[in-house]
Protein backbone atom coordinates (compact mmCIF):
# COMPACT_ATOMS: atom_id res chain seq x y z
CA UNK A 1 0.00 0.00 0.00
CA UNK A 2 1.39 3.65 -1.49
CA UNK A 3 2.33 5.76 2.20
CA UNK A 4 2.61 9.38 1.55
CA UNK A 5 4.97 12.28 2.43
CA UNK A 6 2.68 14.93 2.44
CA UNK A 7 4.89 18.75 2.37
CA UNK A 8 2.59 21.90 3.05
CA UNK A 9 3.81 25.12 2.51
CA UNK A 10 2.67 29.07 1.18
CA UNK A 11 4.28 30.81 -1.44
CA UNK A 12 5.26 34.78 -1.14
CA UNK A 13 2.72 36.24 -2.82
CA UNK A 14 5.36 37.80 -5.48
CA UNK A 15 7.43 34.82 -5.84
CA UNK A 16 4.74 32.49 -7.64
CA UNK A 17 6.24 32.55 -11.09
CA UNK A 18 9.45 31.86 -9.39
CA UNK A 19 7.99 28.90 -7.99
CA UNK A 20 6.32 27.72 -11.18
CA UNK A 21 10.40 27.75 -12.26
CA UNK A 22 11.61 26.38 -9.40
CA UNK A 23 9.01 23.28 -10.15
CA UNK A 24 9.69 22.54 -13.55
CA UNK A 25 13.93 22.43 -12.65
CA UNK A 26 12.15 19.68 -10.05
CA UNK A 27 10.68 17.66 -12.75
CA UNK A 28 14.01 18.16 -15.11
CA UNK A 29 16.03 16.89 -12.05
CA UNK A 30 13.55 13.93 -11.47
CA UNK A 31 13.72 13.15 -15.23
CA UNK A 32 17.86 13.04 -15.67
CA UNK A 33 18.63 11.72 -12.38
CA UNK A 34 15.46 9.05 -12.00
CA UNK A 35 17.98 7.22 -9.31
CA UNK A 36 17.78 9.69 -6.96
CA UNK A 37 13.89 9.27 -6.78
CA UNK A 38 13.88 5.73 -6.35
CA UNK A 39 11.10 4.71 -4.42
CA UNK A 40 9.01 7.23 -5.32
CA UNK A 41 5.94 5.76 -7.10
CA UNK A 42 4.23 9.44 -7.62
CA UNK A 43 3.95 13.21 -6.98
CA UNK A 44 1.07 15.69 -6.82
CA UNK A 45 1.26 18.96 -6.13
CA UNK A 46 -2.00 20.71 -5.17
CA UNK A 47 -2.94 23.94 -5.12
CA UNK A 48 -5.08 24.98 -2.30
CA UNK A 49 -8.15 26.58 -3.31
CA UNK A 50 -9.96 27.68 -0.26
CA UNK A 51 -9.95 27.38 3.78
CA UNK A 52 -6.01 28.04 3.51
CA UNK A 53 -3.53 31.05 1.98
CA UNK A 54 -3.19 32.58 -0.71
CA UNK A 55 -0.43 30.51 -2.32
CA UNK A 56 -0.40 27.58 -0.53
CA UNK A 57 -0.04 24.34 -1.81
CA UNK A 58 1.06 20.63 -0.88
CA UNK A 59 3.46 17.96 -2.85
CA UNK A 60 2.08 14.59 -1.99
CA UNK A 61 4.52 12.02 -2.78
CA UNK A 62 3.58 8.57 -2.62
CA UNK A 63 6.37 5.97 -1.46
CA UNK A 64 5.85 1.92 -1.55
CA UNK A 65 6.45 2.14 2.83
CA UNK A 66 7.74 4.30 5.31
CA UNK A 67 11.34 2.82 4.38
CA UNK A 68 11.54 4.38 1.14
CA UNK A 69 10.68 7.50 2.72
CA UNK A 70 13.35 7.64 5.58
CA UNK A 71 15.96 6.34 2.45
CA UNK A 72 15.22 8.82 0.20
CA UNK A 73 15.22 11.71 3.02
CA UNK A 74 18.61 10.83 3.90
CA UNK A 75 20.07 9.84 0.65
CA UNK A 76 18.22 13.30 -1.21
CA UNK A 77 20.14 15.34 1.42
CA UNK A 78 23.50 14.59 0.47
CA UNK A 79 22.70 15.16 -3.48
CA UNK A 80 24.38 18.86 -4.76
CA UNK A 81 21.84 19.82 -6.80
CA UNK A 82 18.83 18.87 -3.95
CA UNK A 83 20.85 20.75 -1.52
CA UNK A 84 20.68 24.14 -4.09
CA UNK A 85 17.17 23.41 -4.66
CA UNK A 86 16.50 23.25 -0.96
CA UNK A 87 17.81 26.31 -0.46
CA UNK A 88 16.21 28.07 -3.55
CA UNK A 89 12.84 26.60 -2.04
CA UNK A 90 12.87 28.03 1.36
CA UNK A 91 13.80 31.23 -0.48
CA UNK A 92 10.58 31.02 -2.08
CA UNK A 93 7.89 30.24 0.69
CA UNK A 94 6.50 31.83 3.64
CA UNK A 95 9.01 31.89 7.00
CA UNK A 96 7.34 29.15 9.23
CA UNK A 97 4.73 28.04 6.73
CA UNK A 98 6.40 24.36 5.88
CA UNK A 99 5.09 21.55 7.33
CA UNK A 100 5.33 17.76 6.57
CA UNK A 101 3.43 14.65 7.61
CA UNK A 102 3.57 11.43 6.73
CA UNK A 103 -0.28 9.63 5.64
CA UNK A 104 -1.04 6.02 5.44
CA UNK A 105 -4.47 4.95 4.15
CA UNK A 106 -6.41 2.79 5.89
CA UNK A 107 -8.85 2.43 3.18
CA UNK A 108 -8.93 2.49 -0.30
CA UNK A 109 -12.23 2.53 -2.42
CA UNK A 110 -12.08 2.14 -6.19
CA UNK A 111 -14.82 3.58 -8.01
CA UNK A 112 -15.58 2.53 -11.97
CA UNK A 113 -16.32 5.46 -14.00
CA UNK A 114 -19.62 6.42 -15.01
CA UNK A 115 -19.41 5.70 -18.43
CA UNK A 116 -18.55 1.54 -17.38
CA UNK A 117 -21.27 1.28 -14.78
CA UNK A 118 -23.85 2.94 -17.47
CA UNK A 119 -22.53 0.23 -20.27
CA UNK A 120 -22.42 -2.77 -17.83
CA UNK A 121 -26.24 -1.39 -17.36
CA UNK A 122 -27.25 -1.14 -20.61
CA UNK A 123 -25.55 -4.59 -21.46
CA UNK A 124 -27.28 -5.72 -17.92
CA UNK A 125 -30.55 -4.27 -19.79
CA UNK A 126 -30.63 -5.52 -23.32
CA UNK A 127 -30.20 -9.11 -21.33
CA UNK A 128 -33.03 -8.66 -19.67
CA UNK A 129 -30.82 -8.57 -16.29
CA UNK A 130 -31.39 -6.77 -12.95
CA UNK A 131 -28.03 -5.29 -10.93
Amino acid sequence: MTVYLARTYVVSPDKIDEHNEWGKKLVALMKTKPGLFRGVKSLQVLKHKCGGSVGEFTALWGFESLVNIEGWESGFSEIPEEKALRIEFMELIVPGSYSACILEPIKTLNRKAKRDRALRSNSARSMNIRE
